[in-house]
């Protein structure tokens, strides 16, 4: 079974991203995993600034922040699950400081092997979010994280709006498929 930790980046509390997440989660937790959630969303996290300091403290960052508690987390996890509608066609700038904080994954090494990706907005056009999902890919394979699924669902805006959308049974089949 797996360590699954969900990243949750909409400043948005319980729109249509965290149905998706719930969904996942519901899943992936009847097939035995183990799953942790987090809303960094709602968090204050800062952006890497790039000092280094973690290469002379063994991964530890100089920023004393709401990250500080997710490394532990990001040490415990086999995979990791991002969850966050596109924002102006590329990612919130709430997930965005998560990602770059985990740079210190690089001195002190996150056994994170397996990503998913589920991400709603609200274009009809679906192909809107390609920019981002191939920067995503590229990150990944950059890390050297398998991407084991992309749930990905446009035309939806107003809380709610995923509501019987087939997305939300991907995400669930998704996380139901993980062992």
């Amino acid at each position: 079974m797996a360590n699954i930790l969900v990243v949750h980046g909409s400043p948005r509390p319980n729109g249509n991203s965290k149905m998706l997440a719930d969904a996942f989660m519901e899943g992936a937790r009847e097939a035995g995993n183990s799953v942790e959630y987090v809303d960094v969303g709602r968090m204050s996290i800062a952006g890497c600034k790039a000092c280094e300091y973690c290469f002379k403290h063994e991964g530890a960052c100089v920023q004393q922040d709401d990250m500080q508690p997710l490394y532990e987390k990001l040490h415990w996890a086999d995979m990791l699950v991002y969850d966050f509608p596109l924002y102006f066609y590329t990612y919130p700038a709430q997930i965005k400081a998560f990602m770059d904080r985990m740079f210190c994954g690089m001195v002190k090494p996150f056994g994170i092997k397996r990503v998913a990706l589920l991400l709603c907005f609200e274009d009809k056009d679906a192909s809107t979010a390609n920019g981002l999902i191939q920067s995503f890919r590229i990150a990944c394979n950059y890390c050297k994280q398998e991407i084991v699924g992309e749930v990905v669902v446009n035309n939806v805006y107003e809380v709610g709006a995923i509501e019987g959308n087939p997305g939300l049974e991907q995400a669930r089949a998704l996380g139901a498929g993980l062992s």
